[in-house]
């Protein structure tokens, strides 16, 4: 059983006719032009809408390895905190999260009683935000979900907002 373009699509049928009948009344020299135009447009819609937006991803995203690897060797080579563990006494998220920041010389600003806490530090050394993020999670239930750092026009500072969850 075979089956052709006229059974499959009933409703195209006269516009390929149409296109067949159009083609054949072209030259075989218009006929090869209009092949090797049609093959240089799917060529370069391949390339525009297909590779390029490909090796754009993969160059981002190798980036974004390199960044996280140079931060990974960052905080390997700061070492630990301190030779003391630091403990945090127990009470409410935002409480644990101010007395731990005082330590640090860092001013959080927390919003939020559910079940995630928002915080925001403005203007902290980069090295006692990293401290303070570490203490927080080995001494208390806390623990940063999500966290993006900010740049300040001041070498070493950074602002930061972090979400937390208890």
């Amino acid at each position: 059983m075979t089956l052709d373009f006229a059974t499959l699509f009933p409703t195209a049928e006269p516009a390929r006719q149409k296109l067949v009948g159009w083609w054949q009344a072209r030259s075989r020299r218009e006929q090869i032009l209009l092949a090797v135009m049609g093959a240089l447009i799917a060529l370069w819609l391949l390339i525009s809408l297909i590779v390029l937006p490909i090796q754009r991803a993969r160059a981002e995203a190798l980036a974004d390895i390199r960044t996280y690897e140079a931060l990974t060797a960052r905080l390997r080579s700061a070492g630990t905190i301190g030779s003391q563990p630091v403990t945090v006494q127990g009470g409410p998220p935002a409480q644990i999260l101010s007395t731990t920041a005082a330590t640090f010389g860092i001013v959080p600003v927390v919003n939020g009683d559910g079940s995630d806490l928002s915080v925001t530090v403005a203007d902290a050394p980069y090295d006692s935000l990293l401290r303070w993020i570490a203490a927080v999670e080995q001494g208390s239930r806390l623990r940063v979900t999500a966290l993006r750092i900010e740049r300040r026009p001041t070498s070493g500072f950074v602002s930061a907002s972090l979400v937390v969850r208890p």
